[in-house]
């Protein structure tokens, strides 16, 4: 495996292995017989030297945001989101809709892309610490330990993964045992360093525990030589309606793989020592220990699973385990299989069953919500709570100490309203409870220790959906382990409250209150400037007297500061603008109105080195979403669009790249507003492009002759839509659609309807369905192991079919071994080549010999 974090460096390489390279077996058609005339290049192709160039370049800059125990020591991620053509192609189980390496034992992703590398940075010595990891591996689930020096992590080697530790005295790493680990569902995407380890936990001897392979396994289950029967799918004794999910577990051999290759051991690690087994083996999806480290609180998966649904509903069992012994000394929860609707991960439950559970961090035990059990005052058809109706119940914060046994729970207190979650102070002093009345949100404070703590409101009833009335959410931070605690002051006199600082104009100034306990009274500790992003992202002390914020602006690279309450803003990271180019490229925010009378956003970004007083090619690139009334969408508005920021290159969906192409790039709201919003999709969306088109043309700056549309995913959705519905565009690239709504009939998107209910909708959406109505070419991609609900490759191999048979003019390219995004750096960089060469044939060269300047008066073509 190789990491293709030093891209620069392998790139003539990799350029000289594509310009040679043999056509793909997706790629293989001939595609000059296919679609005589417009001569597609066949094999690998490659685009300008300055979009390999912006491929070449390490996107990478420091964030202080992950700070350790001791308050001094950052970790700072190195990540890439590119592969080689190589690694994606590597052998990949599908399994239920967990797509897994099994050559290593880990999720197909962490194989790929996410975190190459990390240093340390020493807030003392204002200075970074290196970390000398070997070439060629990924990292994740980093986790402090409990004094902060020392880093544990996840090692993702070419034929395994370990555990490491990391010194942030000297940055030098050793492994913290020999333990091949499971990997499979215990981490993810998340815990990348964003989120805490499920499946990493320090103890307080310094010891880890972890998932590895257990002592039984052995090897595969072989597939059977011959089939037992056949395939057999049944209806069940109720209605189950399911989204459509490509990987899902096929027959008895996929579930006993599935269970193979995600059945874990908990292992405790010591440098120095053979790795202890704690308990039995079973499919375990996470962990966590105990603030004493005598018990950890695990979840794992059970049978039966199921062939019509995501593993992500499988039965689950949360127990709480004796590290020292192994035994099981209580079973929390027992889920059962749930094959309609959402899966996830413990703690859900409904009705009167527990909820929530998680370790205090004071260590006095495990906090959980339970509604008080009905009254027995006769039980009668109104489902058994003598009429007495769930709402109307107290809530409950509960407390279950050791050993865990039925009589070892106590309530801590009680709430008339429903509580969504309780945070606790380090201590245990204080509890905080988000509380939930009739759509409203408070929080409320419990001083604990008496025995019976009254509840005080420190923030009132709130409407959580009014962007610019939000009072801010309560201050936390979390424990090496995870474990989430408030941030109370050093007097336990008050609390502190972050909030986004949302603005009407889009120019949001995060903010940080002190809140008075139990009063409720605040004080503004921080708050953003109005000319720059400013956002707080850690408290140094309990009385918030200095804290690390970022800083950035429209044109302005982002860095971190360090703040203090008497005006100081020292900047710690000085990052440098790796395409400082694209940071000087002018963004124009405008508005404009549907015909409709609702108020839409949009952005115009401007190509480098533009000329003022002309007029340039552009593309629009949109992905429209839904939403019940008008106030829902200026709240989401509010919430999306932010004047002050700063915006990164990225590869994928819509990106600056095409700025250093001479295209514009449009990317203006298209909202689909109403009760059952999708009754008004191609009204809606086709209203909104035809005002902000208006719109960007009243700005002088866009060639209104010259414009392509794209979009990825239900993007592609909308641009297919746009073509079939509009004469707008001169051309439009589609990737990783779903273009056919029967082969989606329980739903899609937001649509909560299945076809049965609304037939005419589904018909109506499909661009399929009108696919003789599209007259403008088009470029279709798909990404080969699409893994996606509902954008099968199928979608676009049968729009490319009809587009075929109706004479039309376009081509689809299948990126091999791609799943929803594309990541192998030969894929992207083709796929780059082709984009940008279809809409320069067939958009910035429509016209391009009598190009306008911006004080001609535009073309009636194209409007």
């Amino acid at each position: 495996m190789r990491v293709f974090h030093h891209l620069r460096s392998a790139l003539p390489s990799l350029l000289l292995a594509i310009s040679a390279a043999t056509v793909s077996p997706v790629a293989a058609q001939n595609a000059s017989d296919e679609t005589p005339g417009l001569n597609i290049p066949q094999g690998y192709i490659l685009p300008d030297a300055t979009v390999q160039d912006l491929f070449a370049t390490d996107p990478n800059y420091a964030t202080l945001d992950h700070l350790s125990p001791d308050g001094d020591h950052f970790v700072v991620p190195l990540s890439t989101e590119l592969s080689t053509l190589a690694e994606v192609g590597e052998e990949t189980l599908r399994l239920g809709m967990l797509e897994v390496r099994a050559r290593a034992d880990r999720p197909w992703h962490l194989d790929i892309y996410g975190l190459y590398g990390f240093r340390f940075y020493s807030l003392s010595e204002r200075a970074y610490i290196d970390v000398d990891l070997p070439d060629g591996m990924y990292v994740s689930d980093l986790m402090w330990s409990s004094d902060g020096s020392r880093l544990a992590f996840l090692a993702h080697l070419e034929e395994r993964t370990e555990v490491w530790i990391a010194d942030t005295g000297d940055g030098s790493v050793t492994p913290a045992g020999d333990a091949r680990v499971i990997a499979t569902i215990g981490t993810s995407s998340r815990g990348q360093g964003s989120a805490p380890s499920r499946m990493l936990q320090w103890t307080p001897s310094g010891s880890i525990l972890t998932l590895a392979a257990p002592a039984d396994r052995g090897s595969p289950p072989p597939a059977p030589a011959l089939p037992s029967g056949p395939t057999i799918r049944h209806t069940r004794a109720e209605a189950t309606p399911t989204r459509t999910m490509p990987f899902l577990l096929e027959d008895e051999h996929g579930a006993d793989l599935f269970e193979y290759y995600t059945r874990s051991q908990i292992v405790e690690l010591t440098p120095g020592r053979s790795p202890r087994a704690v308990g039995e083996p079973g499919m375990y999806e996470s962990l966590s220990v105990s603030p004493d480290g005598r018990h950890v609180m695990a979840t794992r998966l059970a049978r039966p699973f199921s062939y019509i649904a995501s593993y992500t509903g499988f039965p689950r069992v949360t127990e709480v385990i004796e590290v020292e012994t192994g035994d099981v000394l209580a079973t929390l929860e027992e889920r059962e299989l749930r094959e309609s609707g959402g899966g996830g991960g413990p703690g859900g439950g409904a009705g009167s069953d527990p909820r929530a559970w998680s370790w205090r961090p004071d260590g006095s035990g495990i906090s959980y919500l339970q509604r008080a059990e009905a009254e027995d005052d006769g039980a009668g058809d109104d489902g058994g709570d003598g009429g007495k109706g769930q709402e109307e119940r107290l809530d409950r914060i509960m407390l279950l100490r050791a050993p865990f046994g039925d009589g070892d729970a106590e309530v801590v207190a009680t709430s008339d309203d429903r509580i969504s979650g309780v945070t606790y102070s380090a201590d245990g002093r204080h509890a905080f409870a988000d509380v939930r009345r009739d759509g409203d949100a408070a929080l409320v404070h419990y001083g604990l220790g008496g025995s019976d703590p009254e509840g005080h409101t420190l923030v009132p009833f709130h409407d959580p959906g009014d962007a610019l009335e939000l009072p801010g959410d309560l201050l936390t931070a979390r424990t090496g382990n995870g474990i989430e605690y408030a941030w109370v002051s050093s007097g336990g006199a008050s609390a502190h409250l972050r909030g986004d600082g949302w603005k009407e104009d889009f120019r949001p100034q995060p903010f940080v209150d002190r809140v008075s306990i139990p009063g409720g009274a605040t004080e503004r500790v921080f708050e953003g400037s109005r000319d720059s992003f400013d956002q707080p992202l850690v408290p140094l002390d309990a009385d918030l007297e200095r804290m690390v914020v970022s800083r950035e602006g429209k044109n302005t690279f982002p860095d971190s500061y360090l703040w203090s309450r008497d005006g100081g803003m020292e900047n710690l990271t000085r990052n440098v603008d790796p395409f400082p180019q694209l940071t000087a490229a002018r963004r124009i925010d405008f508005e404009f109105t549907r015909r409709d009378g609702l108020e839409i956003q949009g952005r115009v970004s401007l190509p480098v080195g533009y000329v003022e007083g002309t007029r340039v090619p552009a593309i629009f690139w949109t992905y429209p979403r839904e939403y019940r009334s008008e106030d829902d969408f200026d709240n989401a508005t509010i919430r999306a669009r932010n004047h002050n920021a700063y915006t990164h290159l990225t590869w994928l969906r819509w990106s600056d790249i095409w700025l250093t192409q001479g295209y514009a790039l449009v990317y203006p709201d298209i909202p689909i507003v109403g009760e059952n919003y999708n009754d008004y999709y191609i009204s809606n969306m086709v209203d909104g492009m035809y005002a902000a088109m208006r719109a960007v043309d009243a700005l002088g700056v866009i060639d209104m002759d010259r414009i392509g549309h794209g979009g990825h995913s239900y993007g592609a959705f909308a641009t297919a839509n746009f073509l079939a519905h509009t004469p707008f565009f001169r051309a439009g690239i589609a990737g990783d659609g779903a273009y056919n709504r029967s082969l989606t009939p329980m739903g899609f998107q937001a649509e909560p309807r299945d076809i049965w209910e609304a037939p005419h909708i589904y018909m109506e959406m499909s661009p399929f369905f009108k696919a003789d109505q599209i007259n403008t070419p088009l470029l279709l991609y798909h990404g080969a192991d699409d893994n996606n609900s509902g954008t099968y490759p199928i979608q676009s191999r049968r729009m490319i079919q009809a587009l075929t048979g109706l004479g039309k003019t376009a081509a689809l390219f299948e990126y091999p071994f791609e799943s929803h995004t594309p990541r192998a750096i030969e894929n992207n960089l083709d796929m780059w080549a082709r984009w940008i060469d279809w809409f320069d044939r067939y958009v910035k060269g429509a016209g391009a010999e009598d190009a306008r300047t911006a004080t001609d008066s535009p073309g009636e073509s194209g409007k």
